[in-house]
């Protein structure tokens, strides 16, 4: 099964659970972007048509709340999940969150001492993507005494901190969080968030992305080594995505030390308890990935067809000499683009082949088709000019242990030096530091 690690849902599951503020679900899509691209530029626009329409009454932050979540809430009654409907509902809801938080917040005076309002306010302005006005909420409502909802606000104080750009103090609110409450799903996907922000960025961060590393497999690597996933009130976080989490904190730079080793983490997928799950296939294949880096490729050559203007051309590309930078990808992993264009600053000299298959876009067999090779050349259109779709076999794919989309993969000379999903800006930070770093030695010598 190929799941894309996209953030199209990551402002929806707060929808879909009232703001984050008692169930959470994760799966192996859990990191994703804020929204696809066609939501923000849908944002923009119903943000500045509602500017200039005035409520006739002013509502509470609770009503408030409620109304920006109405129409995304009346299509979620459909069995789709995140349909062409629910993100546009979605982009209203935000645009009206938007307003509302910033016009309640400029007088709150009224419910400074109400403690549902407040909480309520900084939901609001989360959902809004107003995360100044959201932690002013959010500190004001945990000052009082004893506030009812205390983890949840801490939870979405740590969102508020991380739409701030200020991931150590995020961090602060996470360790609050490890301290008071005990370890469940919410709590470990607010360190995934802010581990994804941490790491890369420089020495101080890594290290407390390794911190909190740390923290998640005291807590994780137990339940994996006697079989189980994270489960509790709160909801769950599945095994795959547990183990990938540790796997990613195996390969996080550190200067002292390494968290997991990869003896461990094959121990656990050996043992009998995944036998037959779901699990074990992509709990194996994250592993692999990781373990391919520093060795040679499965491959010698990629062979495909390039997607031409006038139609397929075919094209070895050569593994052995100089640096390839791949990037495996779907038609339905839709920030692909975006990534693509990130990657194109990471290496502005090198070219970039987005490589898929017809069987990863269709699930059936490996085969031409005319729906996705339409598809194709629309996405075409949006890469930059560097980007070349090539399109290989299902086993090339299967070669590189890609389950999972997008992922970037940098080869040089034949060597692997990077094979990791694109889930985060941290992800891309550390394939893009890797590249610069190999790179600058390669040309020394």
């Amino acid at each position: 099964m190929r799941i894309e690690k996209n953030q199209t849902s990551k402002i929806a599951q707060q929808a879909d659970g009232e703001a984050a503020s008692s169930q959470v679900s994760i799966h192996c899509s859990k990191k994703a972007r804020v929204l696809a691209v066609f939501v923000g530029f849908l944002f923009l626009l119903s943000f500045h048509r509602v500017l200039g329409q005035e409520s006739s009454t002013k509502l509470s932050p609770t009503e408030s709340y409620k109304a920006a979540l109405a129409p995304y809430t009346a299509t979620r009654s459909q069995a789709n999940d995140l349909t062409d409907a629910d993100k546009i509902a979605l982009g209203i809801g935000i645009a009206q969150a938007s307003r509302d938080c910033l016009a309640l917040s400029s007088d709150s005076s009224a419910f400074a001492g109400d403690p549902k309002e407040l909480f309520d306010l900084g939901q609001l302005c989360i959902f809004g993507q107003q995360f100044e006005p959201a932690r002013a909420a959010l500190v004001s409502y945990l000052a009082l005494p004893e506030p009812p909802k205390r983890e949840q606000a801490l939870l979405l104080l740590v969102r508020a901190f991380l739409g701030l750009k200020e991931p150590d103090n995020a961090e602060a609110q996470v360790s609050s969080l490890v301290r008071d409450y005990p370890y469940d799903a919410p709590i470990h996907a607010a360190i995934d968030q802010v581990i994804d922000n941490l790491e890369g960025a420089s020495a101080y961060l890594n290290d407390l992305a390794f911190k909190l590393c740390t923290t998640q497999s005291a807590a994780t690597l137990p339940l994996l080594r006697n079989g189980r996933a994270l489960e509790g009130e709160n909801g769950s976080a599945s095994a795959a995505t547990l183990f990938a989490d540790a796997v990613r904190c195996a390969a996080l730079p550190h200067s002292s030390s390494k968290l997991n080793s990869y003896e461990d983490l094959a121990a656990i997928v050996q043992e009998p308890n995944w036998i037959g799950t779901a699990d074990l296939a992509p709990m194996s294949s994250a592993l692999k990935r990781q373990k391919m880096v520093g060795k040679s490729a499965p491959l010698t050559s990629l062979h495909g067809y390039l997607l031409g203007t006038k139609g397929l051309v075919p094209r070895a590309i050569q593994l052995r000499r100089g640096t390839v930078l791949l990037v495996p990808f779907t038609l339905w992993s839709p920030s692909t683009p975006e990534i693509t264009r990130d990657l194109a600053k990471f290496a502005p000299q090198q070219a970039i082949y987005a490589i898929t298959s017809w069987r990863a876009n269709t699930g059936r067999d490996d085969v031409r088709s005319n729906e996705v090779l339409e598809g194709l050349r629309s996405w075409q259109r949006t890469l930059p000019k560097k980007v070349s779709i090539l399109i290989v076999q299902d086993s090339v794919l299967s070669e590189f242990y890609s389950d999972t989309f997008p992922v970037g993969i940098v080869i040089r000379d034949g060597i692997v030096l990077s094979n990791t999903v694109l889930s985060s800006e941290g992800a891309e930070r550390l394939l893009g530091a890797s590249f610069a770093e190999n790179d600058g030695a390669h040309k020394s010598n």
